[in-house]
């Protein structure tokens, strides 16, 4: 039994089986994808995922890259100690502002980003370029913020791990080295004013693991997940 975590998968069914090759992940255990699941893409990737054979259970929270019009059409249930969205069997969608019980690890949720990319996305409303589609609700609502800061009240503000897709800003530039586009997410700025709170209010966090920026980086209590699997301890 054991919590495993991995970084984006951007629905390429080939490279997520390679990554997980070396791995023998049973029934028993939980892997966490850091955002950009990617499978929700389209109907040929949301097929290819309900076909592939995996035991063990699949847990993501959201991504920049991500089909919204699927997630929020996904079915709710009671999972892991809070609500989950079903994608399919053994998979399932960890919201933002959220408290889980995966396994005794108690993790809270965060997802989202903004893309730099969006240049080239356009929002599905408005017209499909290249079959590539853009979709506001990436950056998280004001009262999605609202409702993760009463989350962690609830909580004392005291968890074991950070579950998120970015991190604040200068934790992406230790990540990237001092190389960080000058881009402006405010995504980034939602989860340092949770940073904050939590410090102010003298809560505490073991871990923080997110993805998005496409290396595999660790730093003090971070970890900065790509194509790496994990096993989580906390």
């Amino acid at each position: 039994m054991g919590v495993y975590i991995t970084g984006d998968t951007h629905g390429d069914i080939m490279e997520f089986s390679q990554r997980m090759r070396p791995y023998q992940l049973t029934e028993d255990d939980v892997l966490i994808i850091t955002g950009d699941f990617g499978f929700d893409w389209d109907n040929n990737t949301i097929i290819k995922w309900m076909k592939y054979s995996h035991p063990y259970t699949v847990l993501f929270c959201d991504g920049n890259h991500e089909n919204f019009d699927v997630l929020n059409k996904l079915k709710t249930e009671e999972g892991f100690g809070d609500t989950v969205g079903s994608f399919c069997d053994k998979t399932f969608r960890l919201l933002s502002g959220h408290m889980y019980d995966i396994q005794g690890i108690k993790t809270f949720v965060f997802g989202g980003a903004a893309s730099i990319d969006k240049e080239w996305r356009v929002d599905p409303e408005n017209i499909r370029w290249m079959g590539k589609l853009w979709w506001k609700e990436e950056i998280p609502e004001p009262e999605t913020l609202e409702m993760a800061k009463q989350t962690l009240r609830q909580h004392d503000w005291r968890f074991d791990m950070f579950l998120s897709h970015t991190c604040p800003p200068d934790i992406k530039a230790r990540v990237l080295d001092g190389k960080a586009i000058a881009f402006h997410d405010p995504v980034e700025l939602m989860i340092q004013s949770l940073e904050e709170e939590i410090a102010d209010n003298g809560g505490e966090w073991n871990s923080h693991w997110f993805g998005h920026f496409h290396v595999d980086v660790d730093l003090p209590k971070r970890h900065c997940m790509y194509r790496r699997v994990l096993k989580v301890s906390d």
